[in-house]
């Protein structure tokens, strides 16, 4: 795979069209981003999806988002509570969009909270992709899983997010597959089912929201970033050649403090890493604490310092890019990074689907975990999804240099674009997402 060749993801993703918006939503966070409308019907599912005529909103604007809203979870008629599964209620403060959301909850002796939606007729989603928009609270981590039963049980397409934060802060999950049961049949999906789980902390109460379940015509094809975290010298001597090779670019993540520094990246390095075709981004250095630990305004003076440094040493473009120390964000970091940055990474254990609807919210998984990254890596092939593998050392400690060059290869071999993050924000930018 050529750098040629990999530049052409931009214009295909771009090229796939929406499937247009029915109706209009109310109570739109500003840092949505426009996408192109489409004349194309859309699937047929949401029974409480506004036409615009809802009395009960005093302003409406259409979600500025890519694909069509399915279910808007203005009625919850459809929708049930699992046996033992917790509880679903109506939620009309702080809403997502419309004027109401969705409300799912279980007590501390609850092992989860489930809900599920089933479809007599059938639902095609075939050649789709899905997101939500989710928010929740009491907890720090949360982990989700939307199934899709196609036809029945024995055939499941099943999707995962780990979310590390932010509590009380809205942000839309793109789904990427993280499990395939039997043989679905996406053309007619029979039942839908979320799941949230406890991580980390496995006690105490279940609280979460969600709304805006939406579909989006996949990418025709899908694509994987390679993201190399914490400025170590190993990336430049070892894994830059590599790359090259294979005509692959990378994206380094830039601990200002740590430039220079032993075993760390030289900003010349990064020059030539940079002229290469490689992006940066920006990376605050929190030590062993995580930003939301921080006052705001300490947050807040850490990553314009970050961006600072990249400005003065020549790398302003990877300020539009933000990589999350140790994973967590809070509701401020939140809240800053969408001020601060145009797209942000942190783990979230499976791919993303494309094109992206959060472009704050793009969730990579560990480059080294063997069978599992190149299951994954399948699934975005297969799915037309992106896979952001995130490496840390390589060679010594770290990833084994043989295992690094053998993954290389297996992203080669599959139908998979390698892409930078300023190609995900053009592809944003040009409507391919």
């Amino acid at each position: 795979m050529t750098y040629r060749n990999r530049r052409s993801f931009v214009t295909s993703a771009a090229a796939v069209g929406t499937l247009g918006l029915a109706g209009c939503l109310s109570g739109v966070p500003e840092w949505r981003h426009v996408a192109d409308d489409q004349e194309s019907p859309p699937p047929t599912l949401d029974p409480g999806a506004t036409d615009g005529s809802d009395d009960s909103s005093e302003t409406e604007a259409t979600l500025d988002l890519p694909g069509e809203t399915i279910d808007s979870f203005e009625d919850l008629g459809g929708w049930v509570s699992m046996i033992d599964a917790g509880d679903l209620e109506a939620a009309t403060d702080d809403t997502y969009a419309g004027s109401q959301s969705a409300r799912l909850t279980a007590d501390a002796d609850t092992e989860y909270a489930a809900v599920y939606r089933t479809l007599p007729d059938g639902l095609d989603l075939t050649e789709t992709n899905l997101s939500l928009a989710v928010s929740f609270t009491g907890r720090e981590q949360l982990h989700l899983t939307l199934e899709l039963f196609a036809p029945n049980s024995s055939n499941v397409h099943a999707m995962d997010r780990t979310l590390v934060g932010p509590t009380d802060r809205w942000v839309r999950v793109d789904f990427g597959t993280g499990r395939v049961a039997g043989h679905p049949d996406l053309a007619d999906v029979r039942e839908i089912r979320l799941t949230a789980r406890r991580r980390g902390d496995h006690t105490g109460p279940i609280d979460c929201r969600f709304d805006d379940l939406r579909a989006v015509d996949r990418a025709g094809t899908g694509a994987v970033l390679l993201l190399f975290d914490a400025t170590l010298e190993s990336h430049y001597d070892v894994a830059f050649e590599h790359l090259e090779s294979y005509g692959f670019t990378g994206v380094e993540a830039v601990i200002p403090d740590a430039v220079g520094e032993g075993g760390r990246l030289s900003v010349d390095q990064l020059g030539e890493l940079t002229d290469a075709g490689w992006d940066v981004a920006a990376r605050p250095r929190t030590g062993t604490q995580s930003l939301p630990e921080f006052t705001p305004e300490r947050q807040e003076g850490a990553i314009e310092r970050t961006n600072a440094f990249l400005e003065s040493r020549g790398f302003a473009d990877g300020t539009a890019h933000f990589v999350t120390p140790r994973n967590r964000l809070g509701p401020n970091t939140i809240d800053l990074v969408r001020d601060h940055h145009e797209l942000a990474f942190r783990y979230g254990g499976a791919p993303n689907a494309l094109p992206l609807t959060d472009p704050h919210n793009v969730g990579f998984f560990a480059a080294a975990a063997g069978e599992t990254t190149r299951t994954y890596v399948d699934h975005a092939a297969a799915d037309g999804q992106l896979a952001v593998l995130h490496f840390e050392d390589i060679g010594g400690d770290g990833m084994a240099e043989d295992a690094f060059v053998d993954l290389l290869e297996y992203v080669e071999e599959r139908d998979l674009e390698v892409v930078t993050a300023s190609e995900l924000l053009a592809d944003r930018s040009r409507g391919g997402s």
